[in-house]
């Protein structure tokens, strides 16, 4: 009896490490999160904000901070991101925590920094995404047995032009990898992008729903419809269509 209840002792008194511990850590990343604001927050409604690279001063101490601090994976910034000086998305399962920062130089092109953690076992790992440009939103499905993110962006040229483009992504051998899987022929790309240009938007579309107008996910990630446009720049009501088959998503034709 009393060596079973000295077991006990140790379970709860593990526990109560544990809690302890995590309060810890959540009360750091939210002191953080509050220094930065009372840091930045008056400089980020200047005018010098961008020109002297003060945004990407705060995109590299949130970068630093999160690599070291395991537990921010569970923090939502909310406070950095109603700033606008962060912008967050998980991923549906919620092992996938995306960062995206704005290092624009000024201007109307624009240029983003993201990073993405993501739990492998007990364990967070933190990663520098190329090429990620201002990311929009995170889907999921699974092909080949494995679960497969479909990471939906926006490359910005001018305050007109730029580029809508979604990206296959996994995690392999503890790393987050884009994987190749739009076969179209001979070729297999890991991700698709169309150029956009504000003169043809169609008039029936809101600017927020543009992204999801040149490049259509159904709901259960069946198909992913990329919109044809033409050499001029004039947009079509058709659609090249890549279906969900075990491993790939094959290009099976043009559809409306």
């Amino acid at each position: 009896m009393n060596k079973v209840l000295k077991i006990n002792k140790i379970t709860l008194g593990f526990a109560w490490f544990s809690l302890i511990t995590a309060h810890v850590f959540a009360q750091s990343v939210a002191d953080f999160e509050t220094q930065m604001i009372k840091q930045y927050d008056q400089r980020r409604l200047a005018d010098s904000y961008e020109s002297e690279g003060v945004n990407q001063e705060v995109a590299v101490k949130v970068a630093d901070f999160i690599q070291s601090h395991p537990h921010s994976f569970h923090y939502n910034f909310k406070n950095l991101a109603s700033k606008n000086m962060v912008s967050i998305h998980y991923s549906p399962d919620q092992k996938l925590k995306f960062y995206t920062f704005d290092i624009s130089a000024g201007g109307t092109m624009r240029e983003f920094e993201s990073y993405v953690q993501f739990k492998q076992g007990n364990k967070v790992v933190t990663q520098a995404v190329n090429d990620g440009g201002f990311i929009r939103s995170i889907q999921q499905t699974e092909l080949n047995k494995a679960p497969t993110y479909f990471i939906s962006s926006t490359y910005i040229g001018s305050s007109c032009v730029g580029t809508y483009a979604i990206q296959a992504a996994q995690i392999r051998n503890v790393k987050y990898q884009a994987v190749e899987v739009f076969k179209i022929g001979t070729k297999v790309l890991n991700h698709i992008d169309v150029s956009y240009d504000c003169h043809y938007y169609p008039e029936n579309i809101q600017p927020f729903d543009m992204n999801r107008h040149y490049i259509r996910v159904s709901k259960n990630l069946k198909n992913i419809d990329i919109l044809v446009i033409k050499p001029s720049g004039e947009l079509t009501s058709n659609y090249l269509r890549y279906q969900k088959a075990k491993n790939y998503y094959q290009y099976i034709g043009i559809v409306k």
